[in-house]
């Protein structure tokens, strides 16, 4: 993930949801290709303690990182890779699954990932979503690992590729 290539990161519970900076949040929204704030930079040449690869993620839109703000909260931080780069602001991978997705883990401490369902909906907490499906609009939390968990895996995409879509059997219900 050398040189700020621009990534979009989507979640295996909903395939169709990328992750975007709205305000000060990162949410999930639908697929946009042309929404700059689903677009981030991948940033970094370090790896952790299983020599996994350790990045910033930086918003194209906003030019703010990612931060792990400790406790539990995810938030948004000024980043300038002409300094030294706080822990906080740094990521790493987990083990790929064999479906290709893979946790996105705090540097700091891998027993923490970015969650896709433990975040926020419409001002009230959501415990495991609908049947732990990521719904448009929730609000992306850092929680406990769970790399078995379809809303709390991911894959980094080079924006431009194109991902098979899958998503809930609330969203067929919609269509039919």
């Amino acid at each position: 993930m050398e040189g700020g290539q621009p990534i979009r990161i989507y979640c295996k519970g909903d395939t169709t949801l990328n992750v975007a900076v709205r305000g000060n949040e990162l949410r999930l929204v639908r697929d946009d290709p042309n929404d700059e704030s689903q677009v981030c930079d991948g940033v970094g040449k370090l790896t952790d303690d299983e020599e996994r690869p350790a990045f910033a993620l930086v918003n194209r839109t906003t030019g703010h990182a990612l931060v792990n703000g400790g406790d539990l909260e995810l938030g948004l931080a000024p980043y300038s890779g002409h300094v030294a780069v706080e822990l906080s602001v740094l990521w790493s991978l987990g083990h790929p699954r064999a479906d290709g997705f893979m946790e996105i883990r705090t540097l700091r401490d891998v027993r923490y990932t970015l969650d896709g369902v433990h975040g926020f909906v419409d001002g009230g907490y959501r415990l495991n979503g609908i049947h732990g499906i990521p719904e448009h609009g929730t609000l992306v939390a850092i929680y406990h690992s769970q790399p078995t968990a379809d809303y709390a895996v991911w894959k980094i995409a080079p924006v431009g590729h194109q991902e098979p879509h899958s998503h809930s059997e609330s969203d067929d219900a919609l269509e039919s």
